[in-house]
């Protein structure tokens, strides 16, 4: 099942610019990943979060970040990486 073809792309580059609104659609959480200075924001869908690889993410994100991040979780990881890995883990369920 692929996205419809209106519907806004599950990533986006962040943006510094506080006047556009970056709304997680329903179904997916917002999260910045990256590693110092280049974050880029990526939706992961919800029903994967319980997903082994996705738990363990979350996991590096407490311990490098703590549980009282403010905002998006950020996520010290490869943005691309991350965008491959819930591709090929939405296509297994």
């Amino acid at each position: 099942m692929g996205r419809k073809a209106n519907s806004p792309p599950d990533y986006g580059r962040l943006s510094h610019d506080n006047t556009r609104q970056d709304r997680a659609r329903k179904g997916k959480v917002p999260v910045l990943v990256g590693e110092g200075e280049e974050m880029e924001r990526l939706l992961i869908p919800t029903k994967l979060i319980k997903h082994p690889y996705v738990a363990a993410l979350l996991e590096m994100s407490a311990s490098e970040f703590g549980y009282q991040q403010q905002g998006a979780l950020k996520i010290p990881c490869d943005a691309e990486c991350l965008r491959r890995s819930i591709q090929m883990i939405s296509k297994q369920k």
